[in-house]
């Protein structure tokens, strides 16, 4: 199992709460059956999430 150093885990934290935010909205949108804008939501998740990962991984190759 890989472990990610703490500075990374603290870099990366912001990322994941806007990303369970825009999740957290997308419920909202499917709830009252606003299909678009939950796929918006979701779609932003997502690219967030993706976002994060990457940063992580580049700055993870940088510090070897």
């Amino acid at each position: 199992m890989a472990t990610v150093p703490a500075a990374a885990a603290v870099r990366t934290t912001p990322l994941l709460l806007v990303a369970v935010l825009f999740g957290a909205v997308g419920a909202l949108f499917a709830s009252q059956a606003l299909w678009p804008l939950t796929a918006l939501a979701v779609v932003v998740a997502v690219a967030v999430l993706a976002g994060g990962v990457w940063l992580t991984g580049r700055q993870g190759s940088r510090e070897l």
